[in-house]
């Protein structure tokens, strides 16, 4: 499966919100509660343009990634695959790439998971991400390269 990222341009970002609104809200809104503004100002003030990707399988879109490297880790903020693209393998594929840009790096591969979203879990898990931390909704999870 040939993928490839690129990168959203500012044009783009408000759809970025809509498309985190669809795929997550029902995963936060039962392990939380949604208020709109909150998640809306709080995903316009804590993720950069620079972070985000399109992705792509071929010529098609796929979906979405936001990440960032720091010199820690690289660090997954958010990853969606589109509605009609899921259980085909996209978002191991999608996993497997940003190890591959983390271990091209030397730097583990870092994210959070809402422990009542089972089948991101579940994925992390089968490729090797390990729980390093949690809290009363979340499971740090981390993926450190050999």
């Amino acid at each position: 499966m040939d993928l490839h990222f690129k990168q959203i341009k500012q044009t783009e970002l408000a759809v970025t919100f809509d498309l985190f609104k669809r795929h997550m809200k029902p995963i936060i809104e039962e392990a939380f509660g949604w208020d709109d503004s909150y998640q809306e100002n709080g995903f316009k003030k804590r993720l950069k343009l620079s972070w985000f990707h399109w992705v792509y399988s071929e010529q098609s879109p796929v979906g979405l990634v936001c990440y960032k490297t720091t010199t820690e880790s690289v660090h997954i903020h958010l990853l969606i695959v589109f509605d009609e693209m899921q259980r085909q393998g996209f978002g191991k594929n999608i996993s497997r790439a940003l190890l591959a840009i983390a271990h091209q790096q030397g730097l583990p591969l870092t994210l959070s998971c809402f422990k009542n979203n089972r089948p991101a879990y579940n994925l992390y898990n089968m490729l090797g991400f390990t729980v390093n931390a949690e809290d009363q909704h979340f499971y740090s999870m981390i993926n450190r390269i050999p």
